[in-house]
């Protein structure tokens, strides 16, 4: 007797694939900063994004949303499928309809994302006329309704002021009802929480949450804080070196299976004893883009042995329950 069809999976909304970033040095080669970024993003899910400083988050945010060139970078292959368009190739005029749009940002710093001299409403309302649904005489009621999403009290005097009179938390509020003005399908936060106390983090956090819960958008999470990412993503993926090392659920990452994952979840700050002396990762990262033969974590890795260090830097690959890992040796993890 057959049985019933099996579901067809839905296609994620973001699949990130081969992707390789490079910054230009005149006439000099390229030099590398992302070599292997392959991840994917569900419709409605919040991913993390974790690693070391350096290790090439910030450049595959902005290759999400357009903006490499304005650091001299740009895509040397691979590929970003995108709610059908790859955004690997496609030209500023196709970007001007997405980014901002479809895809929404949210910057490190929650005073350089606003315009100092423009008043809190008019940068609302320059958002909102991005949407091509919104009239001139919704957009006001638009921009008051937008702090009201974002849990900011009296709109209809903030609206009127400009960022220097806001806190840093409203602040990372207003960014925040820009980025969802137009109702993008994803939301790019990269450290949103940069520069705030725990209290106005733990609150921006909530209010993603609620947000993505109530729109149904996807989250791309850039953090250093792996409590934060655990608390609020569903999947994870861990960057080293330029590359992708390990993706897996965020309950499944409490076992890694990558030596460079076991590293930093042993040097989280919260484990550590009153007292005690931190747990670091012995040695340092290797420098962007000079990157040694095999895995770039072996130097550093207790785990090492002869064939880590030959040929080119593993792929990731999959290790069984929906996650995979670029070690050699993941099954000798304990």
């Amino acid at each position: 007797m057959s049985g019933a069809p099996l579901p067809v999976p839905a296609p994620a909304l973001v699949d990130v694939s081969g992707l390789r970033i490079g910054i230009r040095q005149g006439s000099r080669e390229p030099l590398r900063v992302v070599d292997r970024a392959d991840f994917q993003i569900g419709r409605g899910e919040i991913v993390g994004l974790v690693g070391e400083s350096g290790s090439g988050k910030s450049m595959v945010c902005r290759s999400l949303i357009g903006t490499l060139p304005r650091r001299g970078a740009f895509i040397m292959s691979g590929r970003i499928e995108f709610a059908g368009h790859d955004l690997a190739s496609i030209d500023e005029r196709a970007w001007r309809d997405i980014r901002g749009k479809k895809i929404g940002y949210i910057t490190q710093s929650a005073l350089a994302g606003l315009n100092p001299v423009m008043t809190i409403e008019a940068q609302l309302r320059e958002a909102i006329d991005q949407d091509l649904s919104a009239n001139a005489e919704s957009s006001a009621a638009r921009a008051k309704g937008l702090l009201d999403v974002v849990r900011i009290r009296r709109p209809e005097v903030v609206l009127r002021q400009f960022p220097h009179q806001l806190s840093g938390g409203m602040r990372q509020r207003v960014i925040i009802a820009s980025a969802i003005a137009p109702r993008p399908q994803l939301l790019v936060a990269d450290e949103p929480t940069t520069g705030l106390d725990v209290t106005v983090q733990a609150e921006i956090m909530k209010l993603l949450r609620t947000i993505q819960a109530d729109m149904g958008l996807s989250i791309l999470l850039v953090s250093h804080d792996l409590a934060l990412i655990d608390d609020v993503c569903e999947k994870v993926v861990v960057m080293h070196a330029g590359a992708c090392i390990e993706t897996a659920g965020v309950e499944q990452l409490a076992k890694p299976k990558h030596p460079y994952t076991a590293a930093l979840q042993r040097s989280r700050i919260e484990l550590a004893a009153p007292g005690q002396e931190l747990v670091t990762i012995v040695g340092r990262p290797p420098a962007v883009g000079s990157w040694q033969a095999g895995c770039r974590f072996a130097d550093r890795c207790d785990m090492a042995r002869s064939d880590c260090r030959q040929g080119d830097h593993p792929p990731l690959r999959p290790i069984g329950q929906g996650r995979s890992s670029a070690c050699l040796h993941w099954d000798r993890l304990p």
